[in-house]
């Protein structure tokens, strides 16, 4: 058994017989080489910092470098897998920042008050949206005495 200690995708897919194939070049914890093999998508389940799996051998690259295919080994618990936010989520996670940003603005700003004091109510507004983000469930007791 290895464990993964990094990965990364290195060339364009290709297809094989059995589908599109996406090539990854994989260093393994306790091995300085780094090995070569293909998973069925984009992000197969072992790639992932930590996943321990069987590696086995399927000779060499054209350039002759080492080729191996990953199994899952049986009664082994698998770490949290983390996946990247993908374009397309971060660039809708960016635009929902910048929506709720505007709805602050425009909050302060009706309030009335100095340029200063709307901008200084933005800041506090903007502070409490960020932890209520991060702690959706927890309530502090101002906000509490805010409703």
């Amino acid at each position: 058994m290895d464990t993964i200690k990094s990965f990364e995708r290195f060339s364009d897919p290709w297809e094989s017989k059995y589908g599109t194939m996406y090539p990854f070049a994989v260093t393994l914890e306790g091995s300085p080489d780094t090995v070569f093999a293909n998973g069925t998508s984009e992000s197969p389940w072992w790639a992932n910092v930590g996943s321990i799996v069987e590696t086995v051998d399927k000779g060499e690259t054209k350039t002759g470098k080492r080729k191996v295919s990953f199994g899952k080994p049986e009664g082994v618990q698998q770490p949290t897998r983390s996946t990247p936010a993908t374009p397309a989520q971060a660039k809708g996670a960016a635009r929902d920042q910048a929506i709720s940003l505007a709805m602050i603005f425009k909050i302060a700003s009706e309030r009335g008050g100095t340029p200063a004091e709307s901008l200084d109510l933005a800041r506090e507004l903007w502070d409490s949206f960020q932890e209520f983000i991060e702690s959706p469930t927890s309530i502090s007791s101002s906000e509490e005495e805010a409703f």
